[in-house]
């Protein structure tokens, strides 16, 4: 009891010291809190982004068109028919399907002319799957109904359209001849996803099927699920498939994401480099006031060897010291991290000013919000607590260990 007291009343001398190595751990775990919760944060509303407005929770296509998706073939098409999407309805987990016609042209508004992204779709099948209805800027995902078209918001800027304009898209059909698809744009959206702004005109699936060519044929499924358990239902939804001797196949959005969720992989790790050299500052913050408090107090620690205090008790009052220098820093850290990242979830880190990073695959517009993750506050603290203690038992063992005259008289 005598070395606890003690040592929790050494944290009151050298004050200047201690409560800068105590900014210091905040300051180096406040960083590290608040990294993670960005990159966290910044992963989720990509994985979002991606299931509710590209793909889906899932994806029925043939194998061979999927490997070569990013081409636009119109080789392989799945023949649409309501007996199959009944099918699939019926499947346990499923709640929404929307058969896609994905061909890729050129948006001519009869001065410019653009490469983009054709999406013919049903437009109420395809709000039972996904959330662009609730985006739009003007008109209506109904307008589909009507044979208009609807472009994205960025798409209509740099093309200089509006609602109400005629466009022109210059396709190739199923035989690889050229065609046209001349229609009236009667909604443009905004989604939180820039793939979707900047590149993608949705036209009316059967105008899509007509003029392309394809007959009843689609590209893909896309799914809505209400289970977590998605491995389970994509092997559902295959053996369902496989018992029609249709030649398809499930697939997770993961699938279509992984370029997108590779370089959030990388770019974690090389956050987590560098939060390990910002952790490392902290660390080495508390091993500089220990081992310095222990040169200082060598006449000290003699002084209580010659009164008959042990080793081990003199190393325990360092202990003691250390654990609180550790506790009061971690909980600096987590004080400041909880304001960092209330910040972040509530207002979010505005990063447009950076660049678009859509480029890179990441379908984020111009706001990345964080997310909690309290695990990592109590793994800062606990680290915080037992690096403290660590640092301080090999100085205070040395200083310990020292003849009683020797270290009174410095020797």
């Amino acid at each position: 009891m005598f070395s606890i007291r003690l040592g929790l009343k050494n944290l009151s001398r050298q004050k200047r010291r201690n409560i800068i190595t105590i900014l210091i751990i905040g300051f180096a775990f406040f960083g590290y809190l608040f990294i993670e919760s960005l990159m966290n944060g910044m992963l989720d509303m990509s994985v979002d982004n991606i299931r509710n407005f590209e793909t889906g929770d899932i994806q029925i296509a043939h194998p061979a068109y999927w490997k070569e998706r990013e081409d636009f073939h119109l080789e392989h098409l799945i023949v649409w028919n309501e007996g199959l999407e009944e099918r699939l309805m019926q499947i346990e987990g499923v709640i929404g399907i929307s058969p896609e016609l994905r061909f890729s042209a050129n948006l001519n508004n009869g001065v410019d002319e653009m490469g983009v992204i054709g999406l013919g779709i049903a437009p109420g099948k395809y709000q039972d799957v996904f959330q662009t209805h609730d985006y739009f800027t003007e008109g209506a995902m109904s307008v589909l109904d009507q044979n208009q078209a609807v472009i994205g918001k960025k798409l209509a800027e740099l093309m200089d359209l509006e609602i109400n304009d005629y466009i022109i898209l210059l396709i190739r059909t199923r035989e690889d001849t050229f065609n046209t698809i001349d229609v009236e744009i009667g909604g443009i959206v905004n989604t939180l996803n820039p793939m979707v702004n900047n590149s993608t005109v949705f036209v009316p699936l059967e105008l899509a099927q007509e003029r392309l060519n394809a007959g009843n044929g689609i590209t893909t499924f896309s799914l809505k699920t209400s289970t977590d358990r998605e491995d389970q239902l994509i092997q559902s939804i295959n053996n369902s498939l496989q018992a029609e001797n249709l030649p398809l196949e499930a697939y997770s959005w993961r699938d279509s994401a992984q370029d997108m969720i590779a370089y959030s992989r990388v770019e974690k790790q090389a956050v987590a480099a560098m939060m390990s050299v910002v952790l490392l500052i902290g660390i080495v913050g508390i091993i500089n006031n220990i081992v310095l408090s222990s040169l200082e107090r060598k006449s000290e620690i003699g002084m209580m060897k010659a009164l008959g205090m042990r080793e081990w008790e003199i190393v325990f009052v360092f202990m003691v010291e250390s654990a609180g220098i550790g506790i009061l820093g971690g909980l600096a850290g987590c004080l400041m991290g909880i304001v960092g990242v209330s910040y972040l979830v509530n207002r979010g880190f505005y990063f447009a000013f950076y660049g678009d990073w859509s480029k890179y695959g990441i379908p984020i517009i111009d706001r990345i919000y964080g997310n909690w993750n309290w695990p990592t506050f109590s793994y800062i603290f606990l680290l915080s607590v037992f690096v403290a203690i660590l640092s301080s038992i090999f100085p205070a063992y040395w200083a310990a260990h020292k003849d009683p005259v020797e270290a009174i008289y410095h020797r």
